[in-house]
């Protein structure tokens, strides 16, 4: 099977090979850039699976370098951040970041992470409809049709969507849906779901605030139309 490639963006040289380590031990080979500007650059040349950014850099920052990589790739992005005020993690959302990682952090911690992250593949090829038939899901492609037009989400908001989507009728339990797009490590932060589903509301809603196909199930969880 061929090595998982892990690209590590960072301009503390001691932390990144601290990564590296921790990672090379657990079986990934690892990409090095110092700012986001070779950051994006190694990402457009080797494709790697993961990156792992850090958010306050020379050059380009890692909100600026994620809106970057959005242009050509939707490979998983793992910030870290010693600012993980709720406005700085919208902020990287928005920029397309898929997890938030703060300093100082535990590698045992980020290891989790990073496994959670590259444990998702894409699902056997078969449409998924829902929404009243306004949602459409290609998997193949990993393409979402909204009202037929093609709408941007990043890996996480795709593979939240595509489980509720695959599931729609069904209340989704916030445990099940942060085991489902996370992993086990994941089960307790309903917050964090809350943003992510406030962020798909955003780009599948009429109305985001008065949502009429990503329904909230009081104190369960979350239900997709079907």
């Amino acid at each position: 099977m061929q090595q998982r490639r892990i690209l590590i963006v960072d301009d503390e040289s001691g932390l990144r090979e601290l990564v590296r380590i921790n990672l090379e031990h657990e079986g990934f080979a690892v990409l090095q850039a110092e700012n986001g500007v070779q950051g994006v650059m190694m990402t457009q040349e080797h494709q790697p699976d993961l990156v792992i950014m850090d958010l306050m850099m020379p050059e380009m920052d890692g909100w600026e370098a994620c809106r970057k990589l959005r242009e050509f790739s939707q490979v998983p992005v793992l910030m870290l951040t010693a600012r993980v005020q709720s406005q700085d993690i919208v902020t990287g959302l928005d920029s397309g970041a898929d997890d938030y990682l703060g300093k100082p952090f535990n590698m045992d911690e980020l290891m989790a992470r990073v496994r959670a992250l590259l444990r998702r593949v894409p699902s056997p090829n078969r449409p998924v409809t829902a929404g009243n038939g306004e949602i459409q899901i290609e998997k193949q492609k990993r393409e979402v049709r909204v009202r037929a037009d093609i709408v941007d989400l990043t890996p996480t908001e795709y593979d939240l969507l595509l489980l509720l989507a695959e599931n729609a009728g069904a209340v989704m339990e916030h445990e099940a849906l942060l085991r489902g797009v996370w992993g086990q490590e994941y089960t307790k932060d309903n917050d964090y779901l809350k943003v992510y589903i406030w962020h798909l509301r955003r780009k599948i809603e009429t109305d985001p605030r008065d949502p009429k196909i990503l329904l909230t199930e009081w104190g369960v969880g979350y239900r997709l139309v079907p």
